[in-house]
Formats: C-alpha cells, structure tokens, sequence
C-alpha cells in the first residue's frame, strides 16, 4: 500500500479530482483512513516543497532581473563615460596634434635657417679646402713624376744588371752541361769498352771450355775403344 501511495505522488490521482476547497494545512473530511491521511500528508509536502521552489525561482528570477537592470544601467553609463572620455581625447589629441604641427614647423624653418648658415659655411670651407688640395696635388704630381722618372731608370739599369747576369748564369750552366755531356759521354764510352772486353772474355772463355770438354770427350772415348780391343784380343788368343 505504501509503494502504491508512493507511485500515486507524480502522476494524477483521487487528490486531483477533488472540486471542494480545502483549507491550506487541513486534511479533507473525506479522509477516514490512516493510509489515505498519510497519502494526504505526502502530496501535501510534495506540493509544498513545489510552491516554495518555484517562490524560491521566482526571487531568483526577481533578483537577476534586478541585477540585470542594474548592469545593464552600468554598463550604459560606463558606454556613456567611456565615450565622453574618447571624445575628450580625442579633442585634446587634436589640439596637441595642432601645437605640435605649429612647433614641427617652426622648428623647421629655424632649422632650414640654420642649415643655409651652415651650408654657406661648409661651402666657403670647401673651396678653400679644395684650392689648397689642388696646389698640393700639382707639387704632388711633379714630385711624383721625378720618383716615377728616377724609379724607371733604376729599373732599367736592375734590368741591364739582370739581363748580364742571367747571361752570365746562362753561359755558365751551358758549359756546365757541356762538360756533364762530355763526362757522360766518356763514361758511357768506357763502359762499352768495358763490356765488350768482357764479352771477348767471356767468349774465349766459352770456347776454351767447349774445347776441353770436347777433348776429355775423345781422350775417354779413345781410352774405351782401346780397352775394348784389347779384350776382343785377350779372348782371340785364349780360344
């Protein structure tokens, strides 16, 4: 019974059909049983935690509309600062802008003042500076011109000193190569002489060997044959 009560609490039942007020806090008559009045005591809670939610939202409710109005307000009148704030900048950038444009311009033509001074200055300075350059470059050049002079014919006197005594070196190295020509020659001509002297040695050397060996050849060859004759001999006078 008590979940069946329980169940009843969130959808409609007997309680949302009654057409008779009933005072707030007071069960109905109709209410006999303990069940019935402790189902009574639960949709009666169950409604009063509803109506104090929904009070609760509506001051909540209440309490950000205020708040809203209230930053809504704020946030116009900070707008509205804000923009009295950059106009006012915005006029006083404009009248600095036009003290600073009157300065820039004064200051500009004290300075272009001041650069003609200079410029003519400069300019005097130069040409005296310039004539004095050009004097000195004339005695410069004809100083120049003497070194240059003297310095070439040291040069070609360096040059005729060199040239004789390259040819000098050349001609030295020339015989120096004649008599180291002339020495290889000779030696290579001895060494020919010396090869062929041997080579003669060397081939009568040959032929001697060759002869004796022909020699000892016959001589055993005859001693041989002589042997063999005198056994056919031996055996002739033995029979």
């Amino acid at each position: 019974m008590a979940n069946d009560a329980s169940g009843d609490l969130g959808s409609p039942g007997i309680f949302a059909t009654k057409t008779m007020p009933v005072p707030v806090g007071m069960p109905p008559p109709e209410l006999h049983s303990s069940q019935d009045m402790l189902a009574w005591k639960r949709e009666y809670n169950i409604r009063q935690r509803e109506a104090d939610w929904k009070r609760r939202q509506e001051e909540l409710l209440t309490q950000k509309q205020v708040a809203w109005q209230i930053e809504r307000c704020e946030r116009e009148n900070r707008l509205q600062s804000a923009r009295e704030t950059r106009r006012r900048e915005m006029l006083e950038k404009r009248v600095y802008h036009r003290h600073v444009d009157v300065d820039r311009k004064y200051k500009e033509r004290c300075r272009n003042v001041e650069i003609g001074k200079r410029s003519q200055a400069w300019e005097e300075k130069e040409n005296t500076k310039l004539l004095a350059m050009h004097t000195d470059s004339k005695v410069a050049q004809h100083a120049r011109e003497e070194a240059l002079a003297a310095d070439k014919a040291r040069l070609c006197e360096a040059e005729r000193d060199a040239a004789a005594q390259r040819a000098e070196a050349r001609r030295k190295q020339e015989d120096v190569d004649r008599k180291r020509e002339e020495n290889i020659q000779k030696r290579e001509a001895e060494r020919q002489r010396k090869a062929t002297e041997e080579a003669q040695r060397l081939k009568h050397d040959e032929i001697a060997r060759s002869s004796k060996i022909v020699t000892e050849f016959t001589e055993r060859r005859s001693g041989k044959v002589a042997g063999l004759q005198g056994g056919v001999q031996g055996m002739v006078s033995t029979s």
